[in-house]
């Protein structure tokens, strides 16, 4: 069942923009041990369609897509690490300009036409959100970027309230083009650090030095922008704690809103991947990857960031909304070489060669943007909504959950995480995030990370919401208390508390070992064989 894990979570690993696909492990095979009886197939699929709420999807993907990602592949060289599908261009120069340019016109030519072809296969929108990933999309003139928006605009629309993200690595832009974006309507940017050591950039290919960072921090500063992430990638090659709290420190000082923290993953056919083999130096052991993890979630947290997903921290109100679609199952197009959309419950991902890409387009066209891919199994979108809700600090809302998929894979979920309630590596919330067990009630502007929203989603809060403002806990708490017991009748497991809605990972511990717990989960469902 490991093996059907990691087919699963390499299935959706391009749903985070290239460059942001690292998830965080380590061993737990001490703390592993299920005995407890698998469901087979046939009962989910029995209890599936026997559910007289499957029609409540809360976290449906199979309504039209209002987020985009574009994938920008262009970059200066390849870094050691770099698995992605990107095209280097080497460093711009007049010499090289029209190289450039033709190459870039080229390809935006060829985004545009598929955008197009979409649109008339699968109309949606307004977009709430688009990402410009790659690659290093700061290498696009933003004239050509501002081309790739007119045409989502005139596709599918934006709306007002829009989150626009773009990739930038340092050395790659000035004041004068961010200026440029920001009128174009980028209002977010995500700068590639990875480090704060000259040697440690020059140790994994980074074609920026500590200079072009410094410089990069200091023209965000400069700009009207006011919000912007950081990247940093741990465990690379010859890191230590010191050089480590050095990058975090640092990153913490640039006063990002938003902050991503990777781990290295070794990918076969890379530099690194020919040099060096997990776990053995220079590169760190699996200990002190795991220490790694753990100071910087300590350090962040300590610098007024919340943990909100496994590899991400933001301040109050900074999430990027983006992501958030992919870790809620989300519908959203993809746009561009390699990249990979998820569309009326199908998934699918272009070419990674641009000659190969150039003939999709072709075929999309004549295709009038249909693809023939089959539905998810409902399988598939169990395995998703435990693997994603679990990456994010506000976890899984179990009710929604038990109404989805019904008694018998809400049982087996529960059998496999019992242990690891036990254990301390996952939490209990209450609808209001508060550990189980605390029955004060909060009003609505009291509401910490993103549960006011899920509390508009909430079935429950459909039912028992008469005031906008401010939420009586006790008739919610007595609704949801009544629907356990009749869900579970006698075989309600003693660890679930009755005001349980939401589970998470406890952070950072469970979100260190968030692979192996979720593989555990999915062989105590043995969902697939």
């Amino acid at each position: 069942m490991g093996n059907v894990f990691a087919l699963r979570l390499a299935s959706l690993s391009t749903r985070c923009s290239p460059c942001q696909n690292r998830s965080t492990s380590t061993s737990t095979s001490s703390i592993i041990n299920s005995t407890q009886a698998p469901l087979s197939t046939q009962e989910i699929a029995s209890s599936s369609s026997s559910s007289s709420s499957a029609a409540l999807n809360l976290l449906s993907s199979f309504s039209p897509p209002s987020s985009a990602y574009v994938h920008l592949p262009f970059c200066r060289r390849r870094c050691f690490y770099c698995d992605f599908p990107v095209v280097a261009v080497g460093e711009r120069s007049e010499a090289s300009k029209p190289y450039y340019d033709s190459t870039m016109l080229n390809y935006v030519d060829l985004v545009c036409r598929e955008i197009s072809a979409t649109a008339r296969g699968s109309p949606g929108g307004p977009l709430n959100t688009i990402f410009f990933g790659g690659g290093t999309p700061s290498l696009l003139p933003p004239y050509l970027l501002h081309r790739i928006l007119d045409c989502l605009q005139s596709n599918f629309g934006l709306s007002s309230q829009m989150e626009i993200s773009i990739e930038m690595d340092p050395g790659t832009f000035n004041g004068a083009s961010l200026s440029e974006l920001i009128d174009y309507g980028v209002n977010r940017v995500s700068v590639g650090v990875q480090s704060f050591n000259e040697k440690l950039l020059k140790a994994c290919g980074r074609a920026h030095s500590l200079k072009d960072v410094y410089d990069a921090i200091e023209i965000i500063h400069s700009s009207s922008l006011d919000h912007w992430s950081l990247d940093l990638i741990a465990s690379l090659p010859f890191l230590t704690p010191d050089l480590w709290m050095h990058s975090l420190t640092e990153a913490v000082e640039a006063s990002p809103t938003h902050i991503s923290v990777y781990d290295l993953q070794i990918e076969e056919g890379t530099k690194f991947g020919k040099w060096y083999a997990s776990g053995q130096h220079p590169l760190p052991c699996e200990d002190d990857s795991a220490e790694f993890y753990r100071t910087a979630s300590r350090k962040l947290r300590e610098g007024g960031y919340d943990h909100y997903e496994v590899s991400n921290y933001a301040k109050t109100g900074y999430q990027c909304k983006h992501n958030l679609v992919y870790w809620r199952n989300l519908p959203y197009y993809a746009f561009g070489l390699g990249s990979t959309s998820y569309v009326e419950r199908r998934r699918f991902s272009r070419p990674r060669k641009m000659k190969a890409y150039a003939a999709f387009v072709d075929d999309f066209e004549k295709a009038e943007g249909k693809v023939d891919f089959p539905e998810d199994s409902i399988e598939e979108r169990i395995l998703d909504t435990i693997m994603l809700s679990l990456r994010l600090a506000q976890g899984l809302n179990l009710r929604e959950f038990a109404q989805l998929y019904g008694r018998s894979v809400t049982v087996a979920f529960c059998r496999g995480l019992q242990q690891f309630v036990e254990s301390g590596h996952v939490k209990l919330l209450d609808i209001d995030g508060k550990d189980v067990g605390n029955h004060e009630c909060h009003e609505r502007h009291g509401i910490q990370w993103d549960v006011v929203e899920r509390r508009e989603e909430t079935i429950y809060m459909r039912s028992f919401q008469t005031d906008p403002e401010a939420i009586s806990c006790k008739p919610l708490r007595t609704k949801i208390a009544s629907d356990w017991q009749a869900l579970f009748g006698q075989d309600l497991p003693s660890f679930l508390k009755p005001d349980t809605v939401f589970v998470r990972l406890s952070d950072p511990e469970g979100f260190l070992l968030s692979n192996e717990i979720i593989s555990s989960l999915f062989s105590a469902m043995s969902i697939v064989k």
